[in-house]
């Protein structure tokens, strides 16, 4: 496969879902550290980049419909696993707990929403999510890295 082909396809990935899809392929590509950092960074920065901005314009045009329908919601909310874990994290952690688990459990897309509409400061949440994204690179190849070996040294 075309070397340029498999970057843009990381790099890709790396925006919307990081942990569980774009370090194990950038390590299926056979991509060393310093070029799997790289790329799933950098797109893991144009992720959050884009999602905070674009939840910032959604956050708004919710409240603007609901105050101009005054909507009142007629259905009960529903507590999820999820919903009440993003919660606890919340109360618990704040917004460190919210961005550590984005990359790892929750999508960019979704974390940047919620950090966003819990945390209004949006440089605070630039800099955590980041943040987030630089440490889950790092550490979740050095976690497949064995996994990946296994592998390859039990089929191949």
């Amino acid at each position: 496969m075309n070397e340029m082909v498999e970057i843009i396809a990381v790099f890709l990935l790396s925006t919307v879902k990081f942990v569980l899809g774009s370090v194990p392929l950038a390590l299926g590509f056979g991509f060393p550290f310093y070029k799997s950092f790289l790329v799933t960074c950098s797109g893991g920065f144009l992720g959050v980049f884009i999602f905070v901005n674009s939840s910032e314009y959604l956050i708004l045009k919710l409240k603007e419909r609901r105050e101009r329908k005054k909507i009142i919601s007629p259905f009960k909310r529903k507590f999820t696993r999820k919903n009440k874990l993003i919660v606890q994290t919340k109360r618990r952690f704040g917004l460190l707990g919210i961005a550590f688990l984005t990359p790892l459990l929750l999508s960019i897309p979704i974390g940047s929403f919620i950090a966003l509409r819990y945390f209004k400061v949006k440089k605070r949440v630039y800099l955590y999510l980041v943040g987030s994204v630089v440490f889950w690179s790092a550490t979740s190849y050095y976690l497949y890295k064995p996994l990946f070996n296994a592998i390859q040294n039990y089929f191949f």
